[in-house]
């Protein structure tokens, strides 16, 4: 008779039930944290898919075929798109954190 199967059965059962709970509470923070978030990404796309930038995209294009190809070369071997890019991104940035309170901020 085999004394260990009693035990090997506890432990699949205690097992399987940690990790029906665990699937559970991650199924549970999936949920609570993608339906805010996806609904946030929803209406921000719509308000993208909006605005039209069809007219300032091309004028843009414009502006630049009337560079010699020298300057345009010069301009990206430099990374200056890159860097207003990244200006940007950053001025949009800090006034994203300026939007916090401070008393949530200097803790």
């Amino acid at each position: 008779m085999d004394l260990t199967a009693p035990f090997s059965a506890l432990f699949t059962f205690l097992t399987n039930i940690l990790k029906w709970s665990l699937d559970g509470v991650k199924w549970t923070f999936d949920k609570v944290l993608y339906l805010p978030f996806d609904g946030l990404l929803t209406s921000i796309s719509a308000i993208f898919t909006a605005l039209d930038f069809s007219t300032f995209a091309s004028t843009y294009a414009l502006n630049w075929a009337g560079l010699p190809p020298q300057m345009i070369w010069f301009i990206n071997a430099v990374a200056i798109p890159q860097g207003l890019v990244m200006l940007g991104s950053a001025i949009g940035l800090r006034m994203l954190i300026n939007l916090i309170p401070a008393e949530f901020t200097r803790l």
